[in-house]
Parts: structure tokens; C-alpha cells; sequence
């Protein structure tokens, strides 16, 4: 069985027979409630979005059970998959073992270390630089300080700490990076995030986002991450796996 379907797997036993009561697909995330409370979250890529004014013909229904939404993580469509990540989180990210601590506390950097940014955090750029050696920010946008993913089969074996956005997951390059990794240093961070370390036994560290109900109206006017934390309806969350 490959790793996504052992989150789909893990997501599954977790959903207790919940519904969907309400769901967003917002401009910064996606969001999913369900009706026992849990509510999850994930990233929206907006760039792959087809244009029109109507995108759907029929929208996903509410009242339907949880399991059927995250079947739509297998889904070639970027909202639809993108709900059924929010789904797999709403349903595995709400245990309370989780410390609400910052991920970067958590990884020990020194000055001989050379890093390995997958995705563009840009808040956590300036201390990484300060605290390690070098550090390498892999992006598909063009952005200065940033390389182009075709350069990760070069450079990413010469990181000593691997820190991978959850949206490599969601559009399934996660296998095609870890595969070039020579370190057991590897974080997957962001609001995307399934703390499932059955699905990803290479991660030692696990950033993600809790959030409550009320972060579905944060997604509905247009919310972001940042946005979560400052109203209060989500918190970092780190997991670290002992081995």
C-alpha cells in the first residue's frame, strides 16, 4: 500500500461516522466541518484553478458522510483534493498529544548545517540563514533568493535538514523529492499537514496547524494561515517522532 493510501487509511478509522456539516473553498485554504466539531484545513493552489465563472456543474453535497470526501484526496481536480486533504486533517490532526510549540524549536540547527527549504516559508527564512550554514529554498514561482526544483536532484543530498511544505503531498511530489534525501533530519510543515507518521516513517518532525470550527469563517472571508492565528481559530502544532 503507498503512502497515501495509508493516510486515506488512517484518516478513515478516525472519522467516528462523521458528516460533513460545511465546507469552503476559499482563496488562501480550503476548509471542512464536520459534525462532531473536528474541522481541518488545506493549502488552495490557486495558480491550477481552471478559469471560469462556474467551475462545477454539481458541488459536493454537505450532510454526506466524511469518508466520501476523502476519497476526493485521490481527485485530479486541485479543490476537490484539496477538500479531501482539509477532510484527512479534520480527522487525524485533533489528538491531543500534540504540543503547541513552533516547529523550529524543534530542529536544532548549528552553523555547520546546510538546509533544504521545499516551498517558500517566507517567515522562517532569515532566522534559518542566521542559524545554519547555508541554506537552499527549492520553489516552482520565480522568486529572488529562490531555485528552481530541477535543481533538488543536485543539491538536496547535500542537506543535512530537509524542511518539505504538505502541499507536496497534496500534488503528489513529495516521493519524487524524499527519494534524493541522505539525511534523517526531514520536517513537513504547514496549514496542509497530516501528522501521519504510518504514511511518512521518514519524517522526524511534524509542523501543522489545529484548527477549531470557527475557521470556517475565517476561510470564507478570505483567510489565510496567518489569518487563523490572529483570530484565534488555529494554532501551531508540533509532533515529534521518537525512534
Amino acid at each position: 500500500m503507498n503512502r497515501y493510501n495509508i493516510l486515506k487509511r488512517v484518516a478513515m478509522e478516525k472519522t467516528k461516522e462523521a458528516k460533513i456539516s460545511d465546507y469552503v473553498m476559499g482563496v488562501s485554504l480550503c476548509a471542512v466541518a464536520l459534525s462532531d466539531g473536528r474541522t481541518g484545513v488545506a493549502y488552495t493552489d490557486r495558480k491550477s484553478i481552471p478559469w471560469g465563472c462556474s467551475i462545477y456543474d454539481k458541488l459536493p453535497n454537505t450532510g454526506t458522510l466524511a469518508e466520501e470526501f476523502i476519497d476526493m484526496f485521490d481527485s485530479n481536480d486541485t479543490l476537490t483534493r484539496s477538500l479531501g486533504m482539509a477532510t484527512i486533517n479534520a480527522c487525524i490532526n485533533n489528538e491531543e498529544i500534540f504540543e503547541a510549540v513552533d516547529v523550529m524549536e524543534e530542529v536544532e540547527l548549528s552553523k555547520s548545517d546546510v538546509v533544504g527549504m521545499v516551498g517558500y516559508f517566507e517567515p522562517m527564512k532569515d532566522d534559518i540563514k542566521k542559524r545554519s550554514k547555508e541554506l537552499y529554498i527549492f520553489e516552482q514561482e520565480k522568486m529572488p533568493g529562490t531555485l528552481s526544483p530541477d535543481r533538488i536532484p543536485e543539491l538536496l543530498p547535500k542537506c543535512s535538514v530537509l524542511l518539505i511544505s504538505a502541499t507536496t503531498i497534496m500534488n503528489r511530489t513529495y516521493d519524487s523529492i524524499i527519494k534524493h534525501a541522505k539525511t534523517d533530519r526531514v520536517v513537513i510543515l504547514g496549514p496542509s499537514t497530516p501528522i501521519c507518521p504510518e504514511a511518512f516513517p521518514e519524517v522526524k518532525v511534524f509542523g501543522a496547524t489545529i484548527v477549531t470550527h470557527d475557521a470556517i469563517k475565517v476561510v470564507y472571508h478570505g483567510g489565510g494561515t496567518r489569518n487563523l492565528y490572529k483570530e484565534k481559530a488555529g494554532r501551531k502544532v508540533t509532533l515529534v517522532v521518537k525512534k
